[in-house]
């Protein structure tokens, strides 16, 4: 099972066994099959599946907490099940003014240990005292 994931409303963290994500056993959405979500699947973060080559995609949601900053999927794109890390950031931002703070090392992702929302926030630099 291969998993996408788009930022938006979705749990901190998703517990993945197998072919169940966040207690909602997939392995009956069968290859032909069309996804219809429903209030079960968007209260366990899954937004839509599909077969390709034989294998199953979920697309799930990360969740962030910057308001009028857009983010789309990580270029790494669709990652095996088994990989899934709980920690991980799988956003990124596209915002070119966010871009280009992190670029120049003046801002950093960062991820609330509360809600498990990703951010990018400022990096405060601390000024070094002038010798005497």
């Amino acid at each position: 099972m291969k998993l996408k994931f788009l930022a938006g409303a979705g749990p901190a963290e998703y517990v993945i066994s197998g072919a169940v994500i966040n207690g909602i056993d997939v392995s009956p959405f069968t290859e032909g099959a069309q996804f219809v979500g429903d209030d079960q699947t968007r209260a366990a973060g899954i937004f839509d599946m599909s077969w390709r080559e034989g294998e199953l995609h979920v697309v799930l949601a990360q969740p962030t907490q910057t308001t009028g900053i857009p983010w789309c999927a990580r270029d790494a794109g669709w990652i095996d099940a088994d990989a899934y890390d709980p920690l991980a950031r799988y956003v990124t931002a596209t915002n070119p003014q966010a871009l280009a703070l992190l670029d120049s090392v003046q801002a950093e992702y960062w991820r609330d240990p509360e809600t498990g929302a990703w951010t990018v926030r400022p990096i405060e630099v601390q000024e070094q005292g002038s010798a005497a």
